[in-house]
């Protein structure tokens, strides 16, 4: 093993949904490099309203490579997390492979923008199913190794548009709405058995996926200053990191009494409610 690793997740295992690329790998990176086995959880398809590319298998698999490099145990899944199936026999699988799982974040998640009257059953199903059915399931499926264990770890990536209204995104409001209050209530039921849960709340943060929102409602000028208008700071742009070292907190001792709470990574967009 690397003897430079940081040793604050030692024997620690991590699963991370939506792992192969941006925030995902983030932090399946940051959670590497300070001792965590890990594993990467990803769709690897496009879904059909969605206006951007999703992760593909050979992001996957450089994922893993990038994760392997480290030094640490690493493994890549491929897991529909709409599927409660799927998500069940991921889950077993990422626990016999390492023998628990102690570290839960759940960051699979979609957007697509379309006025309320253009939202179709298969628009609202797809983001609702992903962003808030599947993170039910993921947590469903965790809970009971946590509470053999008697330890857990949960981060939710919610969103800003998780505690106020956004423009063509009443779905993906929605969903992320609901993320919070399932962090919340499953917070009250599992304090009992050592297992925190907390919410981050990210505002826009730099992504590929960006471009595919601009053309899906035909902006022509900067989609980061189009959707970032609230951000306090405005000669620096959130990115993957900054929501993958708020994470990184999350899952460590350093938090061990925060638990039902919601950060804001949002550079103020927030502030002012």
């Amino acid at each position: 093993m690397n003897t430079e690793i940081q040793q604050d997740f030692e024997n620690k295992t991590a699963l991370i949904t939506g792992g192969a690329r941006n925030i995902g790998l983030a932090i399946a990176r940051i959670l590497a490099s300070r001792g965590a086995s890990v594993a990467i959880v990803d769709i690897c398809h496009d879904l059909e309203t969605v206006p951007y590319c999703m992760s593909s298998q050979e992001d996957l698999r450089t994922s893993v490579q990038d994760i392997a490099a480290i030094g640490v145990k690493t493994m890549g899944l491929n897991c529909d997390v709409r599927n409660e199936n799927q998500v069940r026999k991921t889950i077993d699988q990422v626990v016999a492979e390492f023998g628990k799982l102690d570290i839960l974040v759940n960051n699979a998640g979609i957007i697509s923008l379309f006025p309320l009257t253009e939202i179709t059953e298969k628009a609202w199903d797809e983001v609702l199913d992903v962003c808030l059915k599947g993170t039910f399931f993921c947590c469903k499926y965790a809970v009971p190794h946590m509470v053999d264990s008697k330890y857990g770890k949960i981060v939710n990536i919610s969103s800003v548009a998780g505690l106020r209204g956004l423009g063509l995104s009443v779905h993906y409001a929605a969903a992320k709405h609901g993320v919070i209050g399932l962090t919340k209530a499953l917070a009250m039921e599992v304090a009992d058995h050592n297992i925190n849960v907390n919410a981050i709340c990210p505002g826009t943060v730099e992504s590929p996926m960006l471009d595919g929102l601009a053309a899906q409602i035909n902006l022509d000028k900067d989609i980061y200053e189009h959707f970032s208008k609230g951000h306090l700071f405005r000669d620096r742009r959130i990115t993957p990191q900054d929501i993958a070292n708020a994470v990184r907190w999350l899952a460590s001792e350093e938090s061990r009494f925060l638990t039902g709470a919601v950060i804001n990574v949002d550079a103020g967009w927030t502030a002012g409610g």
